[in-house]
């Protein structure tokens, strides 16, 4: 409800600068989004209504137990979370969830950290495009797998009750045959990107209006990075700062927050502790990015001396530390429920 009001006060009273940021968002959901998430998306469904999910599931079994704490069906989740984008994790765990697969409890231990974005968007986006380094794209996607993996780790003993490796032998009769799957998953992940792109283009349209208004630039970027992802991406580019754009991939942006949410309905995570677990990510990623740039001498041909570009944690830091506290704010004032985890 606070979302739309601001949308209407956006629409009405900032017309110009909403209009450019609706833009925005249209040109980065056609140039960046559709092309490197909704296959995945599609694979993603289709992996779990064929039965693959579960097939795959016997084999991650021992690993996905032994470090997460959960069944192997949920292993392929996070495994096409790493590599097909932001909502393709939270969209497979749902499902899986749906078709009785998993427990609740499974697939809402596994949503705190099966987030993340994929190689199309940090590889060909981030890397190429904008940093014109596959390289550092590469150490981003690189240090962003390890913050899964310890996110992981660390969720196990959070929720220390291990989940039930849940196999149905009469769940062979809910999976669709592989025509059906193609078809049913293609239509499915094409309303989930509709879905997708329509946050993107409202976020970005917010987004611009709320830059318009304040002067500082560095308050600029911290607007970017609490809101959009890849609106952020594009601006700290800018900026020269790998170490933040390492940190907005982590935490993803509320436009990222509110589409897990959506597809996590029927399951109530805990959003204010799913934000947490988005700061600690941006962290971890942002701390991984800044030791392989170190360690392996990573340069950007847009960097004349990457001695002197912002690859300083310290402003990282105090960056994340208001942006905890903008979004903690953000997110109690739109909480319907206080107990939101069953």
């Amino acid at each position: 409800m606070l979302f739309i009001l601001i949308m209407i006060i956006c629409a009405a009273g900032f017309t110009k600068q909403c209009t450019k940021g609706a833009l925005n968002g249209i040109y980065f959901c056609a140039e960046v989004l559709v092309p490197s998430i909704f296959p995945f998306m599609v694979i993603s469904s289709f992996v779990v209504k064929s039965g693959i999910s579960a097939m795959l599931g016997k084999y991650l079994e021992r690993i996905t137990r032994a470090l997460f704490g959960l069944s192997g069906k949920c292993g392929t989740v996070i495994l096409l979370s790493v590599i097909g984008g932001y909502p393709v994790g939270a969209r497979g765990l749902a499902q899986l969830c749906e078709q009785g697969e998993i427990d609740r409890e499974s697939a809402r231990k596994a949503a705190y950290f099966a987030v993340g974005a994929g190689p199309g968007f940090l590889l060909s986006f981030v890397g190429v495009r904008l940093l014109n380094s596959f390289e550092v794209g590469a150490c981003i996607l690189a240090s962003q797998v390890i913050s899964v993996i310890i996110l992981g780790i660390a969720n196990k003993y959070i929720f220390r009750k291990n989940s039930a490796y849940i196999f149905n032998t009469e769940l062979k009769n809910k999976y669709s045959s592989l025509s059906d799957a193609v078809v049913e998953s293609t239509v499915s992940s094409t309303y989930g990107i509709l879905e997708m792109c329509g946050m993107v283009v409202a976020f970005s349209a917010v987004g611009n209006v709320a830059r318009s208004l304040i002067e500082s630039g560095s308050a600029r970027k911290y607007v970017d990075i609490l809101l959009e992802v890849t609106s952020a991406c594009n601006t700290l580019t800018q900026e020269k700062n790998i170490i933040l754009i390492a940190f907005s991939v982590g935490f993803a942006g509320l436009c990222v927050h509110f589409q897990i949410f959506q597809s996590l309905k029927n399951i109530r995570i805990n959003k204010t502790l799913f934000f947490v677990y988005r700061i600690i990510q941006g962290l971890i990623t942002a701390l991984f990015t800044y030791i392989f740039i170190r360690a392996f001498g990573v340069t950007l041909p847009v960097f004349s001396n990457i001695q002197n570009t912002e690859l300083s944690l310290s402003s990282s830091v105090l960056g994340s530390g208001l942006l905890v506290l903008c979004g903690v704010c953000f997110l109690y004032s739109i909480r319907k429920n206080k107990h939101e985890v069953k």
